[in-house]
């Protein structure tokens, strides 16, 4: 799901509804005012996880073998092409290949993602009890390292879920 947060913002004070005492914005007006947005997953996403600059959004499959690295960029360029279907209630679904940066092949299972300051990701695997460390691309890759791109797995003694790294989520990761 990708939604404008500041349109949706505006859009919850004056066309949000109360249903048991939660302002909602209703479906039709969500595709009315262009709110929300269906990216496609190849294999049952479960993490998604921010570079740190805020480029590519990070989303791992547990039944895929591959990260899925998607450009914020390209998803606003399909959105104001207009290049999209659309799902049965009228909600836009953009083109896999339009939004699609990159995938890379972790191993199975991949989940969660955190980010250093040296351009690398750490996802975990769960069915491979692994954590894998791969190179980002774009402006993460500043000395002539491929660009997504798998560089070790360090095994685990435990099928991993969530990780953590100091400032794993931040602009500013060290």
């Amino acid at each position: 799901h990708a939604i404008d947060l500041n349109k949706a913002a505006q859009v919850a004070e004056t066309g949000s509804v109360e249903i048991n005492g939660f302002r909602v914005i209703p479906l039709e007006t969500t595709v009315a005012e262009k709110l929300l947005y269906f990216v496609p997953e190849p294999k049952s996403p479960h993490g998604s996880d921010v570079t740190p600059k805020g480029e590519y959004i990070v989303v791992g499959g547990k039944l895929d073998q591959n990260a899925t690295v998607y450009s914020f960029k390209k998803m606003q360029d399909a959105i104001a092409a207009g290049v999209w279907d659309t799902d049965d209630y009228g909600v836009p679904i953009l083109p896999f290949d339009a939004v699609l940066e990159a995938q890379v092949e972790l191993g199975l299972g991949p989940l969660h993602t955190q980010f250093d300051d040296k351009g690398y990701a750490y996802t975990s695997l769960f069915l491979d009890s692994a954590v894998a460390r791969w190179s980002l691309g774009g402006a993460y890759r500043q000395d002539g390292e491929e660009p997504w791109k798998l560089v070790t797995k360090t095994p685990v003694q435990y099928n991993i879920g969530h990780l953590a790294a100091a400032e794993g989520d931040t602009v500013s990761p060290d």
